[in-house]
């Protein structure tokens, strides 16, 4: 609504002051609708806030609800020098002997034939042709009445390039071509030919490694052996499951001892986020509950009451552990949850798989139970869209509300102001009309 300033000009009287206190009583009904409006709001946020901690609750459940998530292990090498291990949920607990023989390397070729510079000398003629072969792949690059240097961005700007990158490098003869595979191993094994002469005398700058008189494809390969015996080769460094759920990343040559374990700290970890989660999801509750969704008690302590529950309910899975308190997970006196991670530890090792089934066993499975317990507030078309919904369907109606009452408003301060503009004229002109009486009256009674 417009600001009135003039209102009472003519008659001096404070018509502003009269029509501000009018319209902040018309004004109420508008001034109740939006501070229910705002309430509503604080309800949606609350509602998010509430959403949240819900799905972060789930998603630190998600860690313990899969036997995967205690299949973890890791994988330690004795020289970190010679190679590198990791481990995955398939890898079995043990100790091995892994001797390098030799790294896989990357294919080098130089030139034979040198020139004096890279970008005035042309070789050959229009229409040479050169091909590059990798592995079993090629590609082919105009080569003839090109400098050096365009020869060399035009083997590494080819669109069709399988794998080889090349440079140009100075020695005291001159400049020569150099051209080396992308990937290690003999499956990257590069090979040249040419439609006319061969300009570059290309020569593999790698040596026989296996002894077999002359350098070979196979040269390229690691080499390496388990437990002294058992010969593994690969085009690459990175080895994947030489041994079940191990792979390997080789460094030089040597001998390493590769030890996989059950990673427990991994567990303890995600054991550790279910709790701070639960102790988190308990005080949004608490704090949900004391401010922004007073009217929300009954769902926000069902809520509670269903994690709580669960978390002392027995999981009945067969093993050694059926509540979560004998594996360490224990609720103090301000409701929070804690792990007692010695009790953990204890547990892991007398009963793993009790420890496992504690959790995710897909009948009884405690972090099973309650994700399914989350889906029913959280998934499309759950509990807590509906209350989402129901209060932005409110708002909409009351932002309808709110336009009408604003326009009603505007109505109502333009016929006032019509009135007290109407209001305003008259007092004026009667007061000209005194004025000009009293100035009369009091010539003639001179």
């Amino acid at each position: 609504m417009a600001t009135v300033t003039s209102l009472g000009a003519g008659s001096g009287l404070d018509l502003n002051s009269l029509l501000n206190g009018l319209m902040a009583v018309e004004r109420q009904p508008l001034t109740a609708l939006q501070g229910r409006m705002t309430s509503v709001n604080s309800q949606v946020s609350a509602i998010g806030k509430l959403k949240s901690a819900l799905s972060t609750f789930q998603d630190a459940m998600a860690k313990l609800a899969k036997e995967s998530s205690f299949k973890v292990h890791s994988a330690t090498s004795s020289d970190e020098d010679v190679l590198t291990a990791s481990a995955s949920s398939s890898a079995a607990r043990g100790n091995y002997s892994v001797t390098v023989s030799r790294i896989a390397e990357y294919h080098r070729m130089a030139a034979g034939t040198t020139y004096a510079d890279t970008g005035v000398a042309t070789i050959g003629t229009a229409g040479d042709t050169m091909t590059i072969a990798i592995g079993g792949d090629d590609f082919t690059v105009d080569i003839g009445g090109k400098t050096l240097a365009e020869i060399r961005e035009a083997i590494n700007d080819a669109s069709d390039n399988t794998g080889v990158t090349a440079s140009i490098i100075h020695d005291d003869a001159g400049y020569r071509l150099l051209l080396a595979a992308d990937e290690t191993g003999s499956e990257s094994f590069i090979t040249t030919s040419f439609s006319g002469s061969d300009p570059f005398t290309l020569g593999s700058l790698n040596t026989d490694r296996n002894g077999s008189g002359s350098f070979t494809a196979a040269d390229l390969d690691a080499v390496l052996q388990l437990e002294g015996q058992f010969q593994i080769t690969s085009s690459s460094n990175t080895v994947t499951d030489p041994i079940q759920g191990v792979s390997l990343e080789l460094k030089a040559a040597g001998t390493a001892t590769i030890k996989v374990e059950r990673d427990e700290d991994a567990i303890e970890s995600s054991v550790k986020s279910f709790a701070e989660a639960a102790s988190t999801l308990f005080s949004t509750l608490d704090s949900l509950a004391a401010k922004d969704l007073k009217g929300y008690g009954s769902l926000l302590r069902g809520i509670e009451g269903q994690v709580r529950g669960m978390l002392g309910t027995s999981a009945n899975v067969g093993g050694s552990y059926s509540f979560v308190s004998e594996i360490g997970l224990q609720t103090q006196r301000d409701g929070s949850i804690t792990l007692d991670s010695g009790i953990l530890a204890d547990a892991l090792q007398s009963d793993f798989a009790g420890v496992a089934a504690l959790f995710t066993d897909g009948t009884n499975g405690i972090a099973v139970r309650l994700d399914s317990i989350m889906d029913e507030y959280l998934q499309s078309g759950g509990i807590l869209e509906s209350q989402t919904d129901n209060l932005n369907n409110q708002l909409s109606g009351m932002k309808d509300r709110e336009s009408r009452l604003e326009a009603r408003l505007d109505l109502i301060q333009n016929r006032y102001i019509k009135q007290f503009s109407a209001l305003d004229s008259l007092v004026s002109s009667l007061q000209t009309t005194s004025a000009f009486l009293t100035q009369h009256l009091a010539s003639i009674s001179r």
